[in-house]
């Protein structure tokens, strides 16, 4: 189903979400009470309305959970590509995500389709990410989400060169590959179908990973071990440096017959 803009009449209309992972958080002011008093009397004098049924509330669930991965998140997503709302409202961005990268993506999916997202405690003022210090402050936490990123990828690719260099066995393999008798990898070819996808709609389309997740996730497509997609495997998968070892392969005859498939895999840091 394709994503619905927020309309004019729902501009006005907000999702209230509140999450509180443990008992010792509610005790030190983040109850779901105390989120739910203080996020009403930031819509208030901002002429938002929230509904009752439009508080949505995840109780004991940890930050780390990708937001798309918690009953309430999914829920709140639901509510918000129906295109009646205008607005998400959150006690801080911890209460969102923990996770930089997941925050991030989450917050660009709901930009995608014209929500705007309010932090009602940000350093003890509130910003909401249709204003210029909210666009700004955004463009910081993706700066270092981005640097997040980068970091797991070169730990990955240092990881992978260290067995390589040393003649070590890979006793598990990378999604995207399959580990020989010998130990050495080779490439999945049904699975690297996938991760040019990713890439393709990442890159080509402009589509958030947490998008391309949920995505994947509603047509039954499970990573490695089985388990569900979520922004930051997605994220991880797509742009493991380790993929350029493919070019060491010889396609598949059908090979580029999809939009999406790469002929060769171009070094991040050769991309211009």
């Amino acid at each position: 189903m394709p994503l619905m803009m927020a309309d004019g009449a729902a501009n006005n209309r907000a999702i209230a979400y509140v999450r509180v992972s443990t008992t010792r958080q509610a005790e030190e002011g983040n109850s779901i009470a105390s989120q739910q008093s203080r996020i009403k009397g930031y819509a208030d004098m901002r002429g938002l309305r929230i509904l009752s049924k439009d508080v949505i509330i995840d109780d004991g669930v940890s930050g780390g959970v990708p937001f798309l991965d918690r009953k309430g998140g999914a829920l709140a997503m639901d509510r918000i590509e129906s295109g009646r709302y205008g607005h998400l409202i959150v006690m801080n961005i911890e209460r969102l995500s923990r996770e930089q990268v997941d925050a991030v993506q989450t917050i660009d999916s709901m930009e995608d389709i014209g929500i705007a997202i309010h932090f009602v405690d940000w350093w003890g003022s509130s910003i909401n990410t249709k204003s210029p210090h909210g666009r700004f402050i955004l463009q910081v936490i993706a700066s270092l989400a981005e640097m997040e990123r980068g970091v797991i990828s070169e730990r990955t690719r240092q990881g992978m060169e260290y067995l390589r260099r040393n003649m070590l066995r890979f006793t598990r393999s990378l999604f995207g590959w399959n580990v020989r008798k010998d130990g050495s990898l080779v490439p999945n070819w049904k699975e690297q179908d996938l991760i040019d996808y990713m890439v393709w709609q990442m890159d080509g389309n402009d589509i958030s990973a947490t998008a391309v997740a949920r995505s994947l996730n509603k047509r039954g497509s499970t990573g490695k071990e089985g388990g569900k997609w979520q922004s930051s495997s997605v994220i991880n998968v797509a742009y493991n440096d380790f993929h350029e070892s493919r070019n060491d392969f010889p396609l598949p005859k059908n090979w580029g017959k999809r939009t999406w498939h790469r002929k060769e895999i171009v070094p991040e840091n050769e991309k211009v």
